[in-house]
């Protein structure tokens, strides 16, 4: 047999095992997945008829706050580029990470969807927005929809660091950060270029219907990008029998803005706004399974405005300088009516987000490079609450999920430094985090809360030579309680959750090993890792004027009292096994286990992976067919099994097959698939909504462009 072919019967053989539901079953496809990662590149890069690949040059910001590439850093890293975002074209930004190593997308609903990484998610994942922080005070324990308020058609790249980013990005860190970073203008050397475009994207069973124009500018010294799109998604169609989901649709209109001017020789200035709203965003789960017949986010907004001014300098204490101020505001309301109720509930919550920070590079020598900054954010919460009885329209004002007011103030200071010297390079870092947080509540009591947190780094990568490296890691990361652990009323999965009185950081204490590989023509990453978790604040069982039960429901307040570990194994790689046919394949395998109260850890996403097969030829065509897959996951903690999303026995196993194509013309690019092609009937571990059945999608891209010489 020849070498060029055992990747690819690799490959065949870890999809066919796949079919087995047993997880025994599944040790020899880890095995055989990782011998592949390790062996299939050596074995490709023997191949002399190979073509280098050229077309995903991985340049990543998020790891280290400075351009590098993912080969030269120890910490785990993965990246969906603008050329897979482009070709896979998927409907949201949480689905484009389905399938990216190392990462879990929950979606309680259709217009939601929540993002694991290393079996954590909701305020224990970090997301950022062109390095701004997301994530605010109000950001709540488990999965939340705040990730799908990202427009999916303004996005360039995604970077996911998994296990680290406190040190460099603060709070909420623990399981990792994923960096969006949207489109941006370029400046032009010769001449003006004005670009005009146009897309439109469809899928079948009225499941979307979407478009969006474009104009784009590139000058010498100003360009800009400006996007609006406009789509309507409805009611999913679900694989096998299930039929269609109702109440889970919603439409959804973004804008966004990028502007850069060169301001002197070695500056810019850019100017970004990113605004998506979103109405009648359903909750299929809840008019399904808990007794509603409307539950809905109307509307479900989130804006995000920055000015970033950047200046290069020739001198080693200051090469360059980033100063970015940032103005977020985010706007969600809630509708919800019982079934044979007369009682409409409506809360509304809003929170605006002022954010300062400065990072400024430094280069000591040859060796020796420094990242160093200060940030600032400041949240203001405004909730509020009414029923409206809808037999005789009165109104009675209630207390919202928030205190009528509330604010949060986060400062910090953190230093990170590079030293590489030959074979070895030596990371490390230290943040200190302030907060003040601070509730007037008039029914509960009145909260001030000034916690603090100092973590650090420390990571190593040794280049065995060229092509191999070797990677080891410590990091430490914390959470802050913020204004929904302090101050929260109403009903969570299983209960009532009241607020508390004090509360400190959750900490986290990653520790990993692992190894790089890198040529020409193959890639291969294996991370195997241990995260300790302490400090936890979770819910316990408490009372509501004097009784254990409301409305129903069980009382619950929360406090630290958990702590657990999660440990695990990812890997990934992407191999050329022929001219215009590429390989790419990921697999995870994580375990948490809540020390405290001897039960696994809760949502913890079972034994994934996805494999791959890109072709891409000479001529402007290109095809893709994807395969993802995920064991049962059967370890359930207590609250899993009260949970109405999860089964009591456990989440079946599933595997997908997609296959998607693009053909592009001069001026047009028209790509299309199907999805679910055995139209399987599955739902994600701890999902609200199950997945999509077989369906078919198509987009049309149009672009005009003129240019005008100097």
């Amino acid at each position: 047999m020849k070498q060029a072919n055992l990747p690819l019967l690799a490959l065949v053989l870890l999809w066919a095992g796949q079919s087995q539901q047993v997880w025994m079953k599944y040790i020899p496809n880890i095995a055989l997945l990782c011998l592949l990662l390790i062996g299939a590149p050596e074995l490709l890069s023997a191949q002399s008829n190979l073509i280098v690949d050229t077309t995903e040059v991985e340049v990543l910001v998020t790891a280290h706050r400075q351009e590098t590439s993912n080969f030269a850093i120890a910490e785990a890293v993965s990246v969906l580029p603008g050329s897979r975002l482009l070709q896979q074209n998927s409907r949201s930004t949480p689905e484009a990470l389905i399938g990216l190593a190392g990462v879990w997308v929950q979606k309680t609903n259709h217009g939601g969807g929540s993002p694991f990484i290393r079996g954590l998610t909701g305020n224990q994942t970090l997301l950022l927005l062109d390095g701004v922080r997301l994530n605010n005070s109000t950001y709540r324990y488990g999965p939340n929809q705040y990730f799908n308020t990202i427009d999916a058609l303004s996005i360039g790249q995604v970077e996911v660091v998994r296990g680290g980013g406190s040190v460099l990005f603060g709070s909420d860190a623990l399981g990792g950060t994923i960096n969006v970073l949207t489109r941006s203008p370029s400046f032009s050397s010769e001449g003006e270029v004005f670009r005009v475009g146009l897309q439109g994207r469809v899928i079948s069973h009225g499941m979307e219907v979407g478009w969006r124009p474009e104009v784009e500018y590139n000058g010498q010294n100003v360009a800009f990008l400006a996007g609006y799109s406009q789509r309507d998604f409805g009611d999913i169609l679900a694989g096998g029998k299930l039929g269609k989901l109702i109440s889970s649709s919603y439409q959804e209109q973004a804008v966004d803005l990028k502007s850069k001017i060169k301001t002197g020789a070695n500056a810019i200035l850019t100017l970004a706004y990113n605004g998506v709203f979103q109405s009648e965003v359903g909750r299929y789960d809840q008019v399904a399974q808990r007794g509603y017949q409307l539950y809905q986010f109307d509307p479900q907004n989130r804006e995000l405005a920055y000015a970033k001014w950047e200046i290069a300098s020739k001198s080693p204490l200051w090469q360059q300088l980033s100063v970015t101020a940032s103005w977020q505001n985010s706007r969600e309301e809630r509708d919800k009516q019982r079934e044979g109720s007369t009682i409409l509930q409506q809360e509304s919550d809003e929170i605006r987000t002022f954010g300062l920070s400065l990072a400024l590079q430094s280069s000591f020598g040859a060796h020796w490079q420094a990242v160093s900054g200060v940030e600032l954010y400041e949240d203001e919460i405004r909730s509020s609450a009414f029923d409206l009885d809808q037999s005789d329209n009165t109104i009675s004002p209630r207390r919202g999920l928030y205190p009528a007011k509330a604010n949060a103030l986060n400062w910090a200071i953190y230093n990170s430094w590079t030293y590489q010297d030959k074979a070895w390079t030596l990371n490390g870092g230290l943040r200190f985090n302030g907060f003040q947080l601070a509730t007037e509540d008039e029914q509960f009591t009145k909260v001030e809360l000034s916690p603090t947190a100092l973590v650090g780094q420390l990571s190593l990568r040794y280049a065995l030579h060229a092509q191999h490296a070797l990677t080891a890691g410590l990091y430490s990361a914390f959470r802050a309680p913020n204004i929904n652990d302090l101050s929260s009323f109403g009903s969570f999965d299983f209960g009532i959750e009241v607020p508390t009185g004090d509360l400190k950081p959750e900490r986290s204490l990653n520790m990993e090993v692992g190894y790089k590989y890198e040529s020409a023509n193959a890639e291969a990453r294996l991370q195997v890792f241990r995260m300790n978790l302490s400090d936890l604040i979770d819910r316990v069982r408490g009372s509501y004027q004097g009784q254990s039960q409301w409305e129903g429901q069980d009382v619950y307040y929360k406090a630290n009292v958990a702590s657990a570990y999660i440990q695990g194994i990812e890997a990934d790689g992407a191999w050329r096994l022929s001219r215009w046919l590429k390989a790419y394949a990921n697999m995870t395998y994580t375990f948490g286990e809540n020390k405290a109260a001897e039960e696994p850890l809760r949502r913890i996403p079972p034994f994934n992976g996805q494999l791959s097969l890109a072709y891409q030829g000479e001529a402007p065509f290109s095809a893709q067919l994807q395969y993802g897959f995920a064991a049962k996951q059967h370890r359930l903690s207590g609250g899993d099994i009260s949970d109405h999303r999860i089964d009591a026995n456990g989440t079946p196993a599933w595997s997908v097959l997609n296959f998607n194509l693009g053909y592009q013309f001069p001026s047009i690019g028209l790509n299309g698939g199907i999805q679910n092609i055995f139209n399987e009937a599955y739902r994600i571990h701890g999902s609200g909504v199950d997945g999509v059945g077989r369906s078919f999608w198509l987009s049309l891209r149009w672009n005009w462009q003129t240019k005008r010489s100097k």
